[in-house]
């Protein structure tokens, strides 16, 4: 559509009339033949319908009678109507009785019995109704007509539709050519009174109206605005005026803010300097010169390079120069600055673009800050974070060496209970039955014979050996039982000391693990704690793959984990106190949990609870999570607790990477 932005106005009115007159035209032509071709249709069937009627109605009797012959003579007075191709005549039973093809054309089948009503198929119409005797059906007549006649009309109307059309046009032609002026004139008149205004800039112009309708409003408007436009010119050039007086005051002003911003820059206790678009100092406040020992006047149309020697300090400023002038940007760092006393400096300085009017990059400034004191603080506070972390590794090695000891106890406690077994059955043995029975037979060793045959207590010394060598043998698998228990609790002693051994001896290294093993090395320092409180332990562990991990980091996070899982259910007071440990694998990470149905966390502890010296045990010293966390960072993994609500428990859960670090691999 863009041809219409040039088109004049008059060329425009034209072409929408003609437009719009043929839309209108074209669309009445088209509902036109529209309801004409739906009127002939409806026609065609309602004629059909009759004719098909008449002849059903005069062949039911030939039906009744059985008489195709007369039938198909009756359907051959279609011959008088062309349109009908074929037609044919269906018992009750929907047999064909008689059938009827127009001469000369296309040999037409019969097709099976068709539902009654009809149907535009392609060119045919076809057409079925029953036929009624005595109010009863006795058959069905189907008739197929073509649509020639409709095919001859529709052929006319392109004719018609187009002599209809042009003639249309030409009358919408005719009164568009002279009505139009009534609108484009007055249009016409007030676009050259308004580029003459434009053009002259005389505002004393006027638009003659010449109609009172919206074109006559509008020129009104128009005029009345070259009013309003007269007048404020004539404000604008007194305006003109006193800003030109105002703007001479404002110079003045703003030499006297110069002045102050230079004396607020000169003391101010930061450094401050500007440099041109070729690296050259334009400006250096007094603290700029007196930090680097030097006066104004050697500092000053100056580059960096001719100031200092430090040939690797300037190539960096002048790299930063170049970045801060290509991209617009600022650049802030901090920096170690030796001065010109020998004495070590830390500087935080920024450095940003200095604009022209026109927004175009010119120079840079850069402010800098003397941190050194700051610096200083920082060193002390990271010494004593150092000795807090060394502190509070030494806490977890202090739990983890407090769960080896539980351990040990237990085991010590089985160990001493099996001892004392033995010890009572020693006690209460009968060995010394077998001497005194031994003594009793050398008091007989001269008539031995005769005792045991004939002496009422020597005839009960077999069975008594009897009874006593089954008493002995229970009592000998007894104590061989407790003894062999006595045995397997030293091996599990042993066994938890060795793997504290074998822990300690890699503290700091990674290693290749699995990690289901990692975790039940964990449980076996607290399984006797766990057993003690009575907690059940779930295990949930999903296949994962082995990972490299610092083990003993690792093994002293989940060792303190477990132990504050065992209060927290010591303190929740459940019916059943369980722990869950699960293993699973979740983005790129494998995810060790501990979860316990105890006491809960509250919320106003969740942000705490990581922290030194936090606890809420009445007895608890707050190194086990904050040792645990530290160890966490570390390694740089993640640590975190998830409450379901006071009462409810709560879920730790420890993520390890499953593609090890490149600082792992180096190692």
């Amino acid at each position: 559509m863009r041809f219409l932005h040039k088109m004049s106005i008059r060329r425009k009115q034209m072409l929408i009339i003609m437009l719009t007159s043929s839309a209108a035209l074209l669309l009445a032509c088209a509902i036109f033949v529209a309801y004409d071709v739906v009127s002939v249709r409806k026609g065609m069937v309602e004629k059909l319908s009759v004719l098909a009627e008449a002849v059903g109605n005069n062949c039911s009797a030939t039906i009744e009678f059985n008489d195709p012959k007369t039938a198909e003579e009756t359907l051959s007075a279609l011959r008088a109507e062309p349109s009908v191709v074929f037609a044919c005549i269906y018992t009750r039973k929907g047999e064909l009785f008689a059938a009827y093809n127009r001469p000369g054309s296309v040999s037409f089948h019969p097709p099976p019995p068709p539902l009654t009503g009809y149907e535009f198929n392609g060119d045919l119409l076809r057409l079925t109704r029953p036929i009624i005797q005595s109010g009863q059906n006795v058959g069905t007549i189907f008739v197929v007509s073509d649509l020639t006649d409709l095919r001859e009309r529709l052929a006319r109307y392109p004719v018609i539709v187009s002599e209809m059309f042009l003639a249309a046009l030409l009358v919408a032609f005719i009164l568009s050519a002279g009505l139009h002026r009534v609108i484009s004139n007055p249009i016409t008149h007030l676009a050259e009174v308004a580029r003459s205004v434009a053009a002259e800039k005389n505002y004393s112009l006027r638009a003659k109206k010449q109609t009172e309708d919206e074109l006559g409003h509008l020129i009104d408007v128009f005029n009345g605005m070259l009013g309003q436009i007269q007048l404020r010119d004539v404000a604008l050039q007194a305006a003109h005026d006193l800003l030109e007086h105002r703007v001479k005051e404002r110079t003045e002003e703003l030499r006297q803010s110069q002045a102050l911003y230079h004396s607020l820059i000169e003391h101010l206790p930061v450094h401050v300097y500007r440099k041109d678009h070729e690296g050259r100092f334009v400006f250096a406040n007094s603290n700029f010169c007196e930090f680097n020992g030097l006066t104004e006047d050697r500092i000053i149309g100056k580059t960096i390079a001719d100031i200092f020697s430090n040939q690797s300090l300037c190539e960096r400023h002048m790299k930063e120069d170049r970045m801060i002038l290509e991209s617009g940007e600022s650049i802030e760092r901090e920096e170690e600055y030796a001065a010109p006393d020998g004495k070590i400096k830390y500087l935080q300085t920024i450095k940003s673009p200095v604009f022209a009017a026109d927004d175009k990059v010119i120079g840079t400034q850069g402010i800098s800050l003397d941190i050194t004191q700051r610096k200083q603080a920082e060193a002390n506070l990271e010494q004593a974070h150092r000795e807090l972390v060394t502190a509070s590794r030494q806490a977890g090695m202090a739990e983890v060496a407090t769960s080896v000891l539980h351990n040990v106890g237990n085991v010590l406690n089985s160990v001493n209970i099996a001892a004392s077994t033995i010890s009572d059955k020693l006690k209460q043995s009968k060995i010394a039955s077998v001497a005194r029975l031994a003594a009793l037979l050398r008091s007989h060793a001269h008539d031995l014979s005769d005792f045991v045959t004939r002496d009422p207590n020597g005839q009960k010394i077999p069975a008594y050996l009897e009874e006593l060598a089954q008493f002995l043998n229970s009592e000998q698998a007894l104590l061989l039982q407790e003894t062999e228990l006595v045995k397997k609790h030293i091996e599990h002693i042993k066994d938890i000391v060795t793997m504290q051994q074998s822990y300690a001896k890699v503290a700091g290294v990674t290693e290749i693990v699995k990690v289901s093993e990692l975790v039940e090395d964990a449980v076996r320092m607290n399984a006797g704690a766990l057993a003690r409180h009575d907690v059940n332990l779930v295990r949930d562990f999903a296949d994962v793959p082995k990972i490299i991990v610092d083990k003993h980091k690792v093994l002293q996070i989940l060792v303190n984990l477990i132990r504050n899982a065992k209060y927290a259910c010591d303190d929740g007071g459940a019916a059943e106190k369980r722990l869950i440990m699960r293993i699973k694998t979740s983005d790129e990470k494998v995810q060790i949990m501990v979860i316990d149905n105890g006491v809960g966390i509250p919320a106003e502890n969740l942000t705490r609870i990581f922290n030194h010296g936090f606890t809420t045990r009445k007895n608890g010293h707050g190194f086990g999570l904050h040792s645990g966390a530290l160890a966490a960072k570390e390694m740089s993994v993640r640590l975190s607790v998830q409450r379901d609500g006071t009462g409810k428990g709560a879920t730790f859960t420890l993520e390890l990477p499953l593609q090890p670090e490149k600082k792992h691999a180096e190692n």
